[in-house]
């Protein structure tokens, strides 16, 4: 990983992360509603964790990926 790519992914982060804290304050300060979106977006948000962890302890689709010929 070159210089270059580490401070893209640093920007990157950064940048989602103000774009978070800003997601979470606008939705506080509009209460009743805004606790609804966080909601969604709590539960949007676990199930892509549980995405994730699924293809990661996928054995099948690794074994593809690494055996067959391309």
């Amino acid at each position: 990983m070159t210089a270059l790519e580490i401070i893209g992914y640093l920007l990157l982060g950064i940048v989602f992360c103000v774009y978070a804290v800003a997601v979470v304050v606008g939705m506080v300060a509009v209460f009743p509603w805004g606790i609804l979106g966080l909601l969604a977006i709590a539960g949007i948000g676990a199930l892509l964790i549980k995405v994730v962890g699924e293809r990661l302890r996928n054995t099948e689709d690794n074994y593809y990926s690494k055996n067959v010929d391309k």
